[in-house]
């Protein structure tokens, strides 16, 4: 299926690996040149030099926290002739109990995830509506649809964002899609990074922790980054263009809610 993206300029932010890296590596092979962009720019110069054997691709280093730094990415991509679509993509917020929580955590948390995605859907959405179309996708989790306790940040503060894609797909309609992809369990390092808290909170081994984990989505595995990566093109196309303000869940059947 030719998606109708060849020769758009994708920007991705949180890039350097995981879901962001893996959307990179999607949209390229789809025909989009991409621009990535990370805090670290060692693993962001890393991460271009390998996605460059599939395409064109330029990196930026940005803190998405930092709103200066995003004003920066967006400069650079007029330069490279303006953003048709972008991936708000990030890492994940502390991984601690309530109780353990302070204020200092929740305001940081809320940069990370809320004020990052309103900056950048400013920045590029009204341009792109300016010129007659673009694609917006923000990577959420399914913690907004079915509480979290490892990660109480995560389930109070992105529930922020299901607001914000239903604001945004009105505001840049018709020209701009916006949705939310709500990524389950998907192997990534920030995956094995709470794999192994939880095995340390509850005294097991890690290799327990998985298969226990494994166990409760009804894949009876957990999900890869390519995978959330499929979805994330398919709604970046033409092929897309009466989806806006959904938010859909690539879990492998783990949300029961309905």
């Amino acid at each position: 299926m030719d998606l109708g993206i060849r020769g758009r300029l994708a920007v991705i932010t949180g890039a350097s690996s995981g879901m962001g890296k893996a959307a990179a590596l999607s949209l390229l092979r789809e025909g989009a040149r991409v621009l990535i962009a990370s805090r670290d720019e060692g693993r962001v110069m890393k991460a271009a030099e390998e996605l460059s054997m599939e395409g064109e691709v330029w990196f930026q280093v940005a803190d998405v926290t930092k709103a200066e730094d995003l004003e920066r990415l967006y400069r650079r991509a007029e330069e490279l002739g303006g953003a048709d679509i972008l991936v708000v993509s990030y890492g994940g917020p502390r991984i601690a109990g309530f109780s353990e929580l302070k204020d200092e955590d929740w305001y940081q948390s809320f940069d990370l995830l809320v004020m990052s995605a309103i900056r950048l859907s400013r920045l590029f959405g009204y341009r792109m509506k300016e010129r007659g179309w673009g694609r917006i996708s923000i990577i959420t989790s399914t913690a907004i649809r079915e509480v979290n306790m490892s990660i109480p940040l995560s389930s109070v503060i992105r529930t922020s964002l299901i607001g914000l894609i239903k604001v945004l797909s009105r505001e840049l309609a018709p020209e701009v899609t916006v949705n939310g992809v709500m990524p389950g369990r998907i192997m990534t390092e920030r995956q094995k990074e709470l794999l192994r808290a939880n095995a340390s909170a509850r005294g097991i081994s890690l290799e327990q922790m998985e298969a226990e984990a494994s166990a409760e989505i009804p894949a009876r595995r957990f999900g890869r980054p390519e995978e959330v990566a499929s979805l994330i093109a398919f709604l970046c196309s033409e092929r897309a263009s009466y989806i806006s303000g959904a938010i859909v869940p690539v879990d492998g059947g783990y949300l029961a809610c309905m």
